[in-house]
């Protein structure tokens, strides 16, 4: 990934979409301008404005719009803005639950949040359409990235052999230890697990795009831990605080 700032706020941008102008993106550091904390989830925040204002001042840095973002409740429900339809809380009882992942093709700005699980960007440069997914274990054991890639393909009638899509930093295989493995993941998974019950899902949602339809050359893994790194917010590490994967589309 490359390591940006940009109206003094630091970003990671995806090598692999730097050909496509018209799409911004940015994944947020857990440092704000002032070189503080800054998180983009209500919880644990006691000023619910404080959020907002983080929100705002990282799509006024990429240049985009209000982001729309959804309540992130660890399933597998793909959320399809029409044209005119936005989700944008402005406090925490305002906050639409049920979806996991959004998907625009009429230019909205569209929001992830994160603290270990992935952020699936997808995007289909011949048509602009756009879908983000917030994919964590549960999210990868009911393949909320091949649906997204798969309510892409039918809702706008595309290929998704043109789709490209990029994985944000997330738990890491020398994180990701599951010692119930067992009980929570399927079979399929054992292919990506090593001899100390560490599970590679970056590579798990990499078969499941693939399974979707996308090449595998189309597909970039960001290869940073949240865990391991100092620059993101991380459950497993105890923090309450969410970085942030933000994408629009500009005329």
């Amino acid at each position: 990934m490359i390591r940006r700032v940009q109206g003094q706020i630091g970003f990671y941008a995806f090598e692999s979409l730097s050909r496509f102008p018209e799409l911004r993106h940015g994944v947020t550091t857990r440092r704000g301008p002032d070189g503080r904390d800054w998180s983009f989830s209500y919880q644990n925040q006691p000023d619910p404005m404080e959020v907002i204002a983080n929100i705002d001042a990282a799509c006024g840095a990429l240049g985009l719009g209000q982001a729309s973002f959804v309540g992130q409740v660890h399933g597998a429900r793909v959320l399809v803005l029409g044209p005119h339809e936005t989700y944008r809380p402005r406090e925490p009882g305002q906050v639409f639950e049920g979806f996991d992942a959004l998907v625009s093709g009429f230019g909205h700005t569209l929001m992830i949040r994160l603290a270990d699980c992935q952020g699936v960007l997808i995007y289909d440069p011949a048509s602009r359409v756009l879908g983000l997914a917030h994919n964590g274990w549960r999210g990868s054991v009911q393949n909320i990235a091949g649906r997204t890639a798969r309510t892409m393909a039918r809702i706008f009638g595309l290929d998704p052999q043109g789709f490209v899509a990029c994985v944000s930093p997330s738990l890491g295989p020398c994180c990701a230890e599951f010692v119930n493995y067992r009980d929570e993941l399927p079979p399929e998974f054992l292919d990506f697990k090593d001899e100390v019950d560490h599970f590679d899902f970056p590579a798990i949602t990499r078969r499941q795009l693939m399974a979707a339809g996308l090449r595998g050359e189309n597909i970039e893994l960001s290869g940073l831990c949240s865990r391991c790194s100092d620059d993101f917010f991380s459950h497993r590490r105890g923090d309450a605080g969410r970085f942030a994967l933000l994408a629009g589309v500009v005329a």
